[in-house]
Formats: C-alpha cells, sequence, structure tokens
C-alpha cells in the first residue's frame, strides 16, 4: 500500500512534465491558435491527452505483461512519422493564416469583433478527432515509447506497473487540458480587437511547429 501511495503520485507528476515535451506543445498550440477559446482549447487539450495516454496504457500495458521492448527501429520509424506530421500541421497553419477574415459583427445589439476563415462548418469535430489520433502517435514516439520501459523498474511487478501507466496518462491529460485551456485563454484576450495579432499568433504557431518537426526528423529520427 504504501508502495502504491508514492508510485501514484510520482506518474503523476512524470505524466504532467511529460505533457510539456516541444513537440507536444508545438502540435497543440496549432490547433488552439485556430479558434482560441479557453473552452476549446481545453477540450482540444484533453483529446490529446486521451490519445497519447490511449497509446501509453495499451503499449506499455502490453510491454509490462509480456517483458518485450520496443526495437529501436520502431522508435526512430515514430520520431520521423511525428516530425513529418508536425511540418505539415505547421504548413497548413500558415496558410491558413493568410484566408483569415475579420469584420465587424452584431449578436442582440452587442457589436464585436469577429475572426474567421472560410471552413467547412465540421471543422471542430475533425481537430477533435485529428488531435487525438497525433497524440496517439505521440505515445510512441521519444519520450513516450521510453516510458513503457520505466514502470517494471519503478514499480516492481506487473500490476504496480499497469497502475504507474494509468497515473501517468492521467497526469499528461490533466496537464495538456490546463495548459491547452490558459493559452486559449491568453489568445483569444490577446486577439480579440486585432486581425493581425490573431494572424500572428496562427502563423507563429506554425513556424514553431514546421521548426520542431524539422528538428525531430533530423535530431530525433537521425
Amino acid at each position: 500500500m504504501s508502495n502504491t501511495l508514492i508510485l501514484i503520485p510520482t506518474a503523476l507528476a512524470l505524466g504532467a512534465l511529460h505533457s510539456f515535451a516541444p513537440d507536444h506543445l508545438a502540435a497543440v498550440s496549432v490547433f488552439v491558435s485556430r479558434k482560441p477559446s479557453w473552452r476549446n482549447a481545453l477540450q482540444l487539450g484533453a483529446r490529446w491527452g486521451m490519445g497519447h495516454s490511449l497509446t501509453v496504457v495499451l503499449v506499455g500495458g502490453a510491454l509490462a505483461l509480456s517483458g518485450l521492448h520496443l526495437p529501436e527501429r520502431f522508435e526512430t520509424m515514430a520520431e520521423r512519422a511525428v516530425g513529418v506530421v508536425l511540418i505539415v500541421l505547421g504548413v497548413f497553419a500558415i496558410s491558413r493564416a493568410q484566408r483569415l477574415h475579420a469584420h465587424w459583427h452584431e449578436h442582440d445589439g452587442k457589436r464585436h469583433w469577429h475572426l474567421h476563415s472560410h471552413r467547412a462548418s465540421n471543422a471542430h469535430e475533425h481537430d477533435h478527432g485529428a488531435l487525438m489520433g497525433i497524440g496517439m502517435l505521440h505515445g510512441l514516439a521519444g519520450t513516450g515509447a521510453l516510458v513503457v520501459t520505466l514502470p517494471v523498474a519503478i514499480a516492481g511487478s506487473r500490476t504496480g506497473a499497469l497502475i504507474f501507466l494509468a497515473a501517468f496518462g492521467l497526469g499528461t491529460i490533466l496537464s495538456m487540458s490546463l495548459f491547452s485551456a490558459a493559452a486559449g485563454w491568453l489568445l483569444s484576450a490577446t486577439t480579440i480587437l486585432s486581425r493581425n495579432i490573431h494572424r500572428g499568433a496562427i502563423v507563429l504557431a506554425g513556424l514553431l511547429s514546421v521548426g520542431v518537426g524539422v528538428w525531430w526528423m533530423v535530431a530525433g529520427g537521425g
């Protein structure tokens, strides 16, 4: 029991710290910058975290129960795939910023600044599904792949390893959700009156995503 009481908070903290890896933040930031609001961003961060945690729990659990290890080549391929995805996300974000439109809008007698781009109405649902898939890919790459070798060494048992992975995943979900909500709130507060600021935020997120993607392919997958 005392072992578990130490194991769970440790895994929660490690999961929270793990979510702040540059490639994780780059991917989520691109999606958050599209339609900045803390509620939307909170859901996006949670979706990424759920995808990431699902992969870590399933793959890590299977490895912990079987005693096998991920081959090094598999990890390298996953890292390169993450790099490609980040570059594509960044390029699309920069392209989208050029199509951004802004105008004053009125609802119920209240006038406000409205920012939008010409996108399909179901893009919101696509964003959530895509980000969950990207989170799953992140769970296989880099430190996400390394973490599946930690539980047995830390916990000393397969049951403890599964508890560790579940708590690690929960910490990742909570941390990324809070970060995303804070980023969404900040962006919505700073872009409410200026199309240029909003466009600049999207371009910056895109450039960071491309930069991290290139670095991930060269340094991570090299």
